[in-house]
């Protein structure tokens, strides 16, 4: 299973950032645990410094932009692959 993590405050960013994330995993048909971290505690014991910021299966994938659709479908797409492996 893919988990993916959504830090931010909820600012039109972030909130931009997660319909990317889940608009990718609608085009890839992938079922996927979506979290969205608001809790600054929790985006400093992560080590998030800057947000919106994207992490899948523990690993940042960007911080500090909105990613765009085909860096997220490329992240999720390798994601399921390591999953099946």
């Amino acid at each position: 299973m893919i988990t993916v993590e959504v830090f931010g405050p909820g600012c039109p960013k972030c909130r931009a950032t997660e319909q990317v994330v889940r608009q990718a995993l609608q085009t890839l048909a992938l079922e996927a645990t979506v979290a969205h971290i608001n809790d600054p505690k929790e985006m400093a014991r992560h080590r998030i410094v800057f947000t919106p910021a994207v992490r899948i299966n523990g690993e940042v994938k960007c911080s500090g932009r909105v990613p765009t659709a085909a860096e997220v479908t490329t992240w999720l797409a390798n994601a399921a692959l390591t999953a099946e492996a």
